[in-house]
């Protein structure tokens, strides 16, 4: 699974149990970043198939992808229809990002499953030198074109002993979809303790 990180340089086209995401107008989420996230890259085959993309899901980034030129060739052929363009953008190599977080409005451990933008967002403020693992993050998603998720950088939070052992649960999550995260990465990780006494 590739890292995400907050390096722009990434490989990608532009819940239940322990996953949440906002799924509709309105809703909110407040959190602190735990760890790396992940991402994985997709093509809906059908209302609910999806296939790996092997392009963008491969270490090797000159992979292609049959999926992904079976796309481009729908693209090319549809021109200016809108509904050709619809039809050949359902097949568009769709990506998702994993944050392994504490949401902070029920101390849960959890995977906030989300889009790009909010990723970039976080990046963005990397980049200015926010160190995006110290301070509370609010994602609500409005729908609005242009502006569908609101992302805010919150202050610091002083947790409690309850979230400061849910915290260290978050951190401990181990990922099991898409690639870590280049561009979000924790400088200073926590080791192990089963790989400590590794040379």
């Amino acid at each position: 699974m590739p890292e995400a990180g907050f390096d722009k340089n990434l490989n990608v086209p532009r819940s239940g149990g322990n996953y949440t995401k906002l799924s509709s107008k309105g809703e909110k989420i407040k959190f602190l970043i735990a760890n790396t996230p992940h991402y994985e890259t997709k093509h809906w085959t059908g209302e609910r198939e999806s296939v790996l993309c092997e392009k963008y899901n491969s270490p090797d980034k000159n992979k292609s992808c049959d999926l992904c030129d079976q796309w481009k060739v729908l693209v090319e052929a549809a021109g200016e229809d809108k509904k050709e363009l619809e039809v050949a953008n359902k097949l568009k190599p769709q990506v998702t990002f994993f944050y392994p977080i504490l949401n902070l409005a029920d101390n849960s451990p959890v995977i906030f499953q989300t889009a790009p933008s909010v990723h970039w967002t976080i990046v963005g403020y990397k980049e200015d030198g926010v160190d995006v693992f110290a301070c509370a993050w609010s994602v609500e998603r409005t729908e609005d074109p242009g502006n569908y998720y609101v992302i805010r950088r919150l202050d610091a939070v002083k947790l409690d002993e309850e979230q400061e052992a849910a915290l260290q649960k978050a951190k401990e999550i181990k990922l099991s979809k898409g690639k870590l995260s280049q561009t979000v990465v924790d400088e200073d990780p926590p080791v192990p303790e089963d790989d400590e006494e590794q040379v």
